[in-house]
C-alpha cells in the first residue's frame, strides 16, 4: 500500500491540529510543513467536510480537531482526503475468476489493512512518537 503526498500530509495536519494547545492559522500549518499555503488550505477543506478539523475566525481562530484524537481513526483521515484504501477487483469475490489464486490471500491483507486503518486512531499516532519518533530505532 502506498500513500499519497495528499494523504501523509493530511494525516500531518491531524497530528499537529492534535499537539497544539490552541487553534493554529493555514499560515502556520504551512510554516510547520514546508507545503504551500494553497495545497494546506486544500486539505484543511477537505478535513472540515470529513469532520476531522473545524475551523473558527476571528484574531483567536483557526484549525482545531472536531473530535479528540483518541476519536479520530486513519481510516478517517485518509477517507477524509479522499484516499482510503481500496482492494483490488477480486476482493470480496468481485472477481469473474472462480479459481482466482490471488483472492484468499488478497482477502487476507486486505483485512489486515482495514483493521490497521481502522483501529489506529490519532492518539495512538501521537503516543507511538513520543515512545520512538526521531530515534535511531
Amino acid at each position: 500500500m502506498r500513500l499519497s503526498t495528499r494523504a501523509t500530509y493530511g494525516m500531518r495536519l491531524c497530528f499537529m491540529l492534535a499537539l497544539s494547545k490552541t487553534p493554529l492559522s493555514a499560515s502556520q500549518l504551512v510554516k510547520q510543513t514546508d507545503v504551500s499555503l494553497k495545497y494546506v488550505e486544500q486539505l484543511l477543506r477537505l478535513l472540515r467536510t470529513g469532520n476531522i478539523v473545524e475551523s473558527y475566525r476571528g484574531k483567536q481562530g483557526g484549525y482545531v480537531l472536531a473530535r479528540e484524537p483518541h476519536n479520530i481513526t486513519v481510516r478517517d483521515m485518509l477517507d477524509a482526503v479522499d484516499d482510503g484504501f481500496v482492494a483490488p477487483a477480486c476482493v470480496g469475490g468481485a472477481c469473474d475468476d472462480l479459481y482466482c489464486p490471488n483472492r484468499i490471500v488478497l482477502d487476507k491483507i486486505s483485512s489486515g489493512i482495514n483493521d490497521v486503518l481502522g483501529g489506529v486512531t490519532l492518539a495512538d499516532m501521537i503516543n507511538d512518537c513520543r515512545a520512538g519518533c526521531g530515534s535511531d530505532k
